[in-house]
């Protein structure tokens, strides 16, 4: 966590946007999207929330720094499933975990997936439920197609609310101790 704090500054991380576009990791009505957004971040003051149209969004500043800068955290209520946002290779996945909690002590049982597209790009969906990427058929190495389901929300890892953070990242090597960059995501 000191790495980040020490780089959340560096203008390594300035606004780039996505070369790919990408759909929405999420398909839930608009109606459903707001309302539940908005019953999740009661607890959340105004000032850590934006909008991204239907969706209540959480800023996240404690994480979203640095590298991680644009990653989005889209509230949306556990056993919502996640879908690919664009077509390519699973690279990884993680779903043992079916402990979460607030504090940073819980940061490494975190369940995610993360797929590599076309143009060295890379997505990548936590916070996901417990083997549910099994669960929807998706294992390292598997071709997925845009809008294939991938897993379901779950909170898992360091979190306090239920979410879907997603980023879109890419490679980068650079004086920093962090070998990737997130990515404004261009969607569709």
């Amino acid at each position: 966590m000191n790495d980040l704090e020490n780089w959340k500054d560096s203008p390594l991380w300035d606004d780039e946007e996505s070369a790919g576009r990408y759909a929405h990791p999420l398909r839930v009505e608009p109606a459903f999207a707001t309302s539940e957004g908005t019953r999740i971040a009661t607890d959340i003051p105004e000032s850590g929330l934006y909008r991204h149209g239907s969706f209540v969004c959480a800023k996240s500043a404690q994480s979203h720094i640095g590298p991680f800068k644009h990653a989005m955290d889209f509230l949306i209520p556990d056993g919502t499933p996640v879908y690919a946002a664009c077509g390519g290779t699973v690279v990884e996945v993680e779903q043992k975990s079916n402990q979460w909690g607030p504090t940073e002590k819980f940061r490494d049982m975190l369940n995610y997936i993360t797929i590599l597209h076309d143009g060295g790009e890379y997505t990548q969906y936590c916070h996901l439920a417990q083997w549910s990427c099994r669960d929807s058929g998706v294992l390292v190495g598997k071709l997925v197609s845009v809008g294939t389901k991938i897993g379901v929300v779950g909170k898992t890892g360091w979190t306090s609310h239920d979410h879907l953070h997603f980023i879109v990242f890419r490679l980068v090597t650079n004086e920093s101790p962090f070998g990737h960059k997130s990515l404004k995501p261009r969607f569709i």
